[in-house]
């Protein structure tokens, strides 16, 4: 299977809790289990829905502009001036945390649990829960 060019998607689905047991549920829209409880819970949101569909990106091989015309992602698109092929991958949503040693912002991917993490300012390891 060939590789396309990939662009990063500019608009993502806001973070979410499980009403179940107020962990963060898995990034995303539409039926979302949760990862610590188990439990299904529909994720919707309106204007991301709407900025997905209508999103504009540049065609990486002709520069012309491309509305996506959906909400999914990835989705891969054909431009219809070069009749190049590229896919619009997911944004990846990072949070600052913060040490509670040192003050230093560490920015990490945010994940349903708990995680532990190691500073690599002052070497110090702390818990974090999303």
């Amino acid at each position: 299977m060939a590789t396309h060019t990939e662009v990063e998607s500019k608009h993502a689905p806001p973070l979410a809790e499980c009403p179940n047991c107020d962990h963060m549920l898995p990034q995303g829209l539409g039926e979302i289990e949760c990862e610590i409880c188990g439990a299904v819970c529909r994720v919707s949101h309106e204007p991301t829905i709407e900025a997905l569909k209508n999103e504009t990106v540049q065609c990486p091989h002709c520069a012309t502009v491309v509305v996506a015309g959906t909400e999914n992602r990835p989705v891969e698109l054909t431009c219809s001036s070069c009749s190049g092929i590229f896919v619009i991958t997911r944004k990846v949503v990072k949070v600052e945390i913060q040490c509670p040693n040192c003050q230093s912002r560490l920015r990490i991917r945010p994940r349903p649990g708990k995680r532990e993490l190691n500073c690599p300012s002052c070497e110090v390891l702390f818990n974090v829960t999303f």
